[in-house]
């Protein structure tokens, strides 16, 4: 779940995923209002150095080096880092790609600590408990930013998995999950007073279902082991309720985003 064969996996052919999923400018919305927040905060991109840690592709990455940040990549998955470097390869962008898993970091001896303006931890399991919490902020002499799933959300087709087959309740948390409102406060009862977004989403992914069987898969090995079993009854799940082989999955859920002056 957390080894860089389950993530090379997961971002195997993200591209065509993601934009699957994203309605039409919603990235490009939510990459505008994390450069709005940061410009709030006092941040300015060009020249700054920046640590995504759990870049994956570079969602975030790729933006903060075409504003002229020199940007440090973080993520266990090189198939995630081999995205990152291609294209800043093509577009001569400042991205230092580096292979590890935050969860074993050791920033001194990575020469990170203290090291950065801005330091963000973006939607990723990277960032898993105040260790790792700790551990994103002593890397920053200034800046950090943290956002994660908040509870709201409703999935349906995972609600049905998890009901049906793996006859349990489904998880609240997910890539941060709840994790953010105790982020927060964790932020807020050490006497910083970060600047928060809530923004609502809302996905719709059109796949073949086996596609959408595999997705579901990995979704659920994210946070916990899936049986051969299991698997099956997924795949069995996904087949019998495909229209035409393609399955419609739409999916709503709430992000939260906070940014705040680690210096102060």
């Amino acid at each position: 779940m957390g080894s860089a064969g389950f993530w090379d996996k997961t971002w195997d052919n993200h591209a065509d995923r993601i934009a699957k999923r994203l309605a039409p400018g919603k990235k490009e919305r939510l990459i505008e209002d994390l450069f709005g927040m940061l410009d709030e905060a006092g941040f300015h991109a060009k020249g700054s150095r920046v640590l995504d840690i759990g870049c994956g592709p570079g969602a975030l990455s790729i933006p903060l080096a075409r504003a002229g940040a020199q940007v440090t990549s973080l993520d266990i998955s090189s198939k995630a880092l081999h995205y990152v470097r291609e294209t800043a390869d093509r577009e001569g962008l400042s991205i230092e790609p580096v292979e590890s898993s935050w969860w074993t970091a050791d920033i001194d001896d990575m020469g990170f600590r203290n090291k950065f303006n801005l330091v963000i931890g973006s939607m990723t399991p990277s960032i898993k408990d105040v260790e790792t919490f700790d551990r994103m902020t002593a890397c920053s002499r200034k800046y950090c930013y943290y956002s994660g799933s908040v509870p709201g959300g409703k999935n349906r087709v995972r609600q049905d998995l998890y009901k049906n087959i793996l006859k349990t309740a489904p998880p609240r948390e997910s890539h941060g999950g709840s994790r953010f409102g105790y982020y927060f406060m964790y932020v807020y009862l050490n006497g910083y007073r970060p600047i928060v977004r809530i923004h609502q989403m809302r996905h719709r992914m059109e796949a073949g279902w086996e596609e959408a069987a595999d997705q579901a898969i990995r979704s659920i090995e994210h946070i916990e082991s899936c049986t051969e079993e299991t698997k099956m009854k997924i795949r069995e799940y996904f087949q019998q309720s495909a229209v035409n082989g393609k399955c419609i999955h739409r999916a709503g859920g709430y992000i939260g985003m906070m940014v705040w002056d680690v210096s102060q």
